[in-house]
């Protein structure tokens, strides 16, 4: 309100503070009978209380983190909302003036006792005023289903439930199903006490049995092993629920449902390079395999879900457990990603890339390496050879493109045989329910029936219905083959910047042209280098390496008539880099996460700006050009519905603030990397509450690679360099130069 009417002096902006709703305490008292119940509901934030249907919603209340100054919780009106709700949906009045709902009618008291009561005492501080609390012990019983487990082999388990009161009457399965026909959830028993019986809870049991899809016999059900961490989880989730299981079956259950901490196997060299949340995934892992089953390991971006796997493999190797090879299916611009990563962190594996024309001569020494990397594309050309391939295991990287179950990615995959399957991914549900059918027909055919099945009980229920309820319980399905950690959830295991370097590969067009260039560029400097001075030399080098960069971006930089392509038009394949970019750009976006992009060629940031605005993606846009620099930059802090700011490197490598990105992509490398520093810290400064992750891309065997390498070797050298690229090209030798233009 100040800023509008006049100006103002501040060491900060109010996008620099951060306001979260507060998790709220609910307290709820009863008092009455079994005829008319009376409910007081107060809501706790700390030492403060309200009331909630009586405080206003500007009753605000402003709570400090004693840690930042810039963090304040609110309250949280919406919840408060939501637990009044919950009372007046099974029938209480409104808050009266004294904040005391009712609720009248003995058959409704029953219900609520049934039902609702059970689940606000797990959720609640549930308090029964004296009076109340001994009519409830002297006249209620409860129903509660009790399991046996008894296992019958390596794979199956038997099941038989019974119905039992805590007074010792049983029921029969035909009692309890025709309450469940009449919607009764109490009836009264030969004592004459009522029995009441949660049938909302007895109804999502038979849901779950109808989802594990049991064999029927006389004395209950045959059920898969899989299923074991899924029933265990519903079971787990009443109070009142009993199961009697041996300890080897109960100890397995807890560890499909992540309640029990897993032991990593032997690490080696590995072992202090993993983070503790990566130790647990490996353990994870390896839990899956010794139990045959598949998972899906879907760590939010820049959690390094390569390095745990390579993890694993080498364990496996150093264990001499692998029964042939692993192979990697991965998109087309992910292939040398994987291959560098393995060089790094695990440099014993024997590592086979079949990419490429050439790949066809490789094919028979498949069986000679640990780790085989290949695209999908070339997977769907190849699938006649992998199908005589003994794997150990298959791993899917970024699964998403099997999302859809009629593909040829999809059905090239799950014609491979292996022993053991993977999936990996930062975009698990990327665009609708049944996206998770369908991987999980790769990773385990039937754990969630036929598709059709899975689309009448799981996607319209939640899709078209919202039905929360079968939303939860499609979760707990999944949870024992899941894993997803976000950053904010590893946050203490993390540095505060994750910097990594993503490689790509020319495509043919660019590698055409990268060859024909390099080739006059050649020729050029080294007869410059033959007749001319240094300073001349110096120049023709430095646009000799100029286009050699452009080319590595797109080969469009280098067209002529780039100003009359139209958005989408153009008779180009997409440039490796490009293409890399949108992998990246699409789990960014699927994390909620918000992207710096880093750009030295403006024209570079305008082919990305088409392909934004053509993907329906909002964006910001800055470059040397801009005029409301200021008013671009304070739209993308205070929007969170703009998820890309494109910036100019030398436009805004300095002097922005910009903390409400969490991400940076350097589209393409500068010579000095403290250039790209300041770049990545217009991110990474004072006010940024979340870790920063960095990607650098570089395309493979150009001199953008060469580039990279020579930061390393110079890194001295070139960080004390003040000037630009003119300076940069004084710090190298004649043989550094030719290294640069090597072909």
């Amino acid at each position: 309100k100040l800023t509008a009417h006049c100006e103002v002096r501040a060491n900060f902006a109010l996008s620099d503070f951060i306001l979260e709703a507060a998790i709220p305490r609910f307290e709820l008292h009863l008092a009455g009978g079994l005829a008319m119940l009376d409910a007081s509901l107060t809501c706790n934030y700390g030492e403060k209380k309200v009331t909630p249907g009586l405080a206003a919603p500007d009753d605000a209340l402003w709570l400090p983190d004693p840690k930042s100054p810039t963090r304040y919780s609110t309250r949280n009106y919406e919840a408060e909302q939501a637990a009044l709700a919950r009372l007046l949906k099974y029938g209480f009045s409104s808050p009266d003036a004294k904040a005391v709902c009712q609720l009248r009618d003995q058959n409704r008291v029953l219900s609520f006792f049934a039902k609702e009561y059970p689940r606000m005492e797990k959720e609640w501080k549930v308090t029964l005023e004296e009076r109340l609390e001994r009519s409830t012990e002297k006249n209620l019983e409860r129903i509660e289903p009790r399991f046996q487990i008894t296992p019958s082999g390596e794979q199956w388990f038997d099941l038989s439930v019974s119905y039992d009161t805590s007074g010792g009457e049983r029921f029969d399965p035909a009692e309890i199903h025709r309450l469940l026909r009449s919607g009764q959830s109490h009836t009264r028993l030969k004592n004459g006490k009522f029995a009441l019986m949660d049938t909302g809870a007895v109804e999502e049991l038979q849901e779950v049995l109808l989802d594990c899809a049991p064999q029927q016999h006389a004395t209950g059900y045959r059920l898969h092993n899989a299923q074991a961490g899924f029933l265990d989880a519903a079971v787990q989730g009443h109070a009142g629920w009993k199961m009697q299981a041996p300890e080897s079956w109960a100890n397995r259950a807890a560890q499909q449902r992540g309640d029990v901490k897993l032991e990593a196997p032997p690490l080696g060299e590995l072992d202090t390079v993993l983070r503790p949340y990566q130790k647990a995934g490996v353990a994870w892992l390896w839990f899956l395999r010794a139990n045959n089953f598949g998972g899906i390991l879907a760590d939010e971006m820049g959690l390094g879900k390569t390095l745990q796997v390579l993890a694993l493999i080498q364990s496996l190797r150093a264990s001499k457990q692998l029964a042939g090879p692993v192979l990697v299916v991965c998109p087309t611009s992910l292939v040398f990603n994987w291959v560098a990563e393995a060089a790094k962190f695990a440099p014993g594996l024997r590592v086979l890339a079949l990419h490429g024309p050439q790949r066809h001569e490789l094919f028979a020494k498949m069986a000679e390496h640990d780790l085989i990397i290949t695209s999908y594309a070339l997977l769907r050309r190849d699938a006649e050879v992998y199908r005589d391939v003994e794997l150990d295991t298959v791993v899917l990287d970024e699964a998403q493109h099997i999302k859809n179950r009629q593909t040829q990615n999809a059905q090239a995959v799950k014609a491979i045989h292996s022993r053991n399957r993977l999936v990996l991914t930062g975009t698990p549900i990327e665009n609708s329910v049944l996206d998770l059918w369908s991987i999980f027909d790769f990773l385990m055919p039937g754990y969630l029936g036929t598709a059709q099945d899975f689309r009448d009980r799981y996607e319209q229920p939640i899709v078209r219905d919202k039905n929360s309820a079968v939303q939860s319980r499609l979760a707990r399905r999944l949870r024992p083959f899941l894993l997803r950690r976000l950053k904010r959830e590893v946050a203490a295991d993390l540095p505060e910047k994750i910097e990594q370097v993503s490689f790509c590969e020319l495509n043919k067009e660019q590698r055409a042209l990268y060859q024909q260039v390099l080739a006059a560029s050649r020729k050029e400097v080294f007869e410059s280098n033959d007749t001319s001075g240094g300073g001349a030399n110096r120049m023709v080098v430095l646009t000799a390496l100029l286009r050699l960069r452009q080319i590595c971006c797109d080969a469009r930089l280098l067209t002529a008539k780039l100003e009359s392509t139209e958005p989408g038009k153009a008779n180009h394949e997409m440039s490796g880099k490009v293409e890399l970019f949108g992998e990246l750009l699409e789990e960014v976006l699927d994390g909620g996460h918000r992207v710096l992009v880093f750009s030295q060629f403006t024209t570079m940031l305008g082919l990305l700006r088409e392909q934004l605005t053509e993907q329906g993606v909002a964006f910001c846009y800055l470059d040397g050009e801009t005029k409301n620099r200021g008013e671009v930059v304070g739209k993308f802090q205070n929007d969170a519905g703009i998820p890309v700011f494109l910036i100019s490197l030398k436009a805004g490598g300095v002097g922005l603030n910009l903390t409400g990105a969490d991400t940076v992509i350097h589209f393409d490398p500068w010579w000095n990397p403290a250039v790209e520093a300041q770049a990545t810290d217009r991110a990474h400064r004072i006010g940024q509450s979340k870790v920063v992750t960095s990607y650098k891309l570089i395309t493979r065997d150009t001199v953008e690679e060469k580039i990279l390498h020579l930061q390393t070797r110079k890194r001295a050298l070139i960080l004390g360099m003040l000037g630009g690229e003119e300076q940069l090209t004084e710090a190298l030798s004649w043989e550094e130069i030719q290294d640069l233009l090597a072909g």
